[in-house]
């Protein structure tokens, strides 16, 4: 059930090898229908074609029907070099070509481009150059992402990573980082402990709960790229602390610090200060906070009318009001990063689905179905997808969803997975 109670990692650009010459060409799409995208095979100098085509090709196609925007052509494929009117009559809206290269010093450049085939022009054309660091699997996350920029003005997310909770032995938890795609699985801790609720910052930044010294403590990075310190309490024991949340601005964090006596309440700590004021205050459970994109409202479970229900309130605590109307059990609130939705889960008959809430229709959308738990929801970056965790396999596992709820995919193999969050790549 959701954490109800107890609840780096963004690489420059040069740091990751690669940087970009690019055309710009401004294009519009719609999001009920996809565009259809061929692809015909990629030219490869100095390189396997065998590798080319299991970590480019194979890579780039299954980025691009992911983003749920583009449909890659699969079948009735003309002849790679047939005229344009071939492509358009197979029901190709763009053609992509692409070109590889790898230098003797093992340096990689792509070259790719795309032609409408409807006008015969030129609507995409951008050239990569990598170094040897780089796998190949990148250059296809990066030209998916430029492709769907293109196509609706806002980036892809194929390059993108999640952060999550993973438990390692029995009493220990630590966090972890994995690519969009499930790849290059990365552990971010080694405390030997229970370590929780992860959260990253626009800039990179980690902050997290760790109990390596006892008590539970908050823990992150001050600086980008920073060695990890305690953030709080800065000195004594601060109680019962969970659920940090990076303000977007990444100047505060607010987080739940509970008492004695059962109670728990929102707080928000100022991090040039240090110092940690308390946001609600009533007898009973406020937890899981989650801010909007302006930093001045919050979202948060509370239970101060029975059941746990979503509800917001101010970024000084003014202004709260209930946002979830039905359903006995909603909890674990994530604001999209347009502010237009808030995503939670709701209980219903011993089992969690993904709800999302409209906020401009004051109307909430279910999102998942089915006999499993699905939990923790976080939103994409591009606000297409969600990412959850889920026991329809058994143990608990990260997945991704469509708001849709259709194109639902199994992200890690992983036991003992929670609280995953979703953040921008390289």
């Amino acid at each position: 059930m959701p954490r109800f109670l107890v609840r780096t990692l963004l690489c420059a650009l040069a740091a990751s090898g690669l940087w970009a010459q690019q055309t710009e060409v401004v294009l519009t799409a719609t999001s009920s229908t996809k565009l259809v995208l061929a692809m015909s095979t990629p030219k490869a100098t100095g390189l396997d074609d065998a590798n080319v085509a299991a970590e480019f090709t194979a890579v780039l196609k299954r980025d691009l029907d992911e983003t749920g925007v583009m449909a890659v052509l699969q079948e009735r494929l003309p002849a790679d070099g047939a005229p344009t009117k071939a492509w358009k009559e197979a029901g190709a809206q763009w053609l992509l070509s692409t070109h590889l290269s790898k230098a003797v010093n093992g340096d990689l450049q792509l070259e790719a481009s795309a032609l409408d085939t409807a006008a015969e022009k030129g609507v995409f054309s951008r050239t990569y150059h990598a170094n040897r660091i780089v796998p190949l699997r990148y250059l296809a996350h990066y030209l998916a992402d430029d492709l769907v920029g293109r196509l609706t003005g806002e980036k892809g997310v194929a390059s993108s990573r999640i952060v999550f909770v993973r438990q390692v032995s029995n009493g220990v938890k630590e966090l972890f980082q994995v690519d969009r795609d499930g790849a290059d699985l990365i552990q971010l801790t080694r405390h030997g402990s229970l370590t929780l609720s992860p959260t990253v910052a626009a800039d990179g930044r980690l902050a997290y709960v760790t109990y390596k010294s006892g008590p539970p403590e908050i823990w992150g990075q001050r600086k980008k790229d920073g060695p990890h310190e305690r953030l709080y309490p800065t000195s004594g024991a601060g109680g019962m602390l969970s659920s940090p949340v990076w303000s977007p601005d990444g100047k505060r964090l607010a987080f739940v610090q509970g008492d004695r006596r059962g109670n728990s309440d929102i707080m928000v700590l100022d991090l040039a200060t240090g110092r940690a004021r308390r946001l609600t205050d009533s007898n009973g459970i406020n937890t899981e906070p989650t801010w909007n994109p302006n930093g001045n409202q919050l979202a948060f479970t509370s239970d101060r009318e029975g059941g746990p229900q979503v509800f917001l309130m101010q970024d000084d605590g003014s202004n709260l009001r209930r946002l979830t109307g039905e359903g006995l059990y909603n909890a674990s609130p994530t604001w999209s990063p347009n502010g237009a939705m808030v995503a939670y889960v709701s209980r219903f008959e011993g089992k969690f689905d993904l709800f999302v809430y409209k906020l401009g229709e004051g109307k909430a959308y279910q999102i998942t179905t089915g006999v499993s738990t699905s939990e923790s929801p976080a939103w994409s970056p591009d606000e297409r997808h969600l990412v959850f965790t889920s026991n329809r396999f058994g143990s608990s596992q990260i997945f991704t969803t469509d708001l849709s709820g259709r194109q639902v995919v199994r992200l890690t193999e992983l036991a003992g997975c929670q609280s995953p969050r979703w953040i921008r790549g390289r």
